[in-house]
């Protein structure tokens, strides 16, 4: 497997040693929240898990655009990511 450095400041450095799991490297971590804090995944898991079913298409993108914004809402405000 190939391997790339990527650079980030020293406060999102701590942010994602403090989200590290134990025996977890950093690439790990990376991959971990990447999957599983989009907001299309948390669509994709509820479209597919039994009693969401039925719901229409009008129901499913209400569904996305509220989880898109309980998305937003947990990234953390203090550490400016640009």
């Amino acid at each position: 497997m190939t391997s790339k450095t990527i650079s980030v400041t020293s406060d999102v450095y701590n942010l994602l040693r403090k989200m590290r799991l134990p025996g977890e490297s950093f690439g790990e971590t990376i991959a971990r929240l990447c999957r599983s804090k989009t907001s299309v995944s948390l669509c994709l898991w509820a479209t597919s898990s039994d009693g969401w079913s039925d719901l229409t298409s009008d129901e499913e993108a209400r569904l996305e655009e509220t989880l898109e914004r309980i998305h937003i809402s947990l990234q953390p405000e203090e550490v400016d990511l640009k």
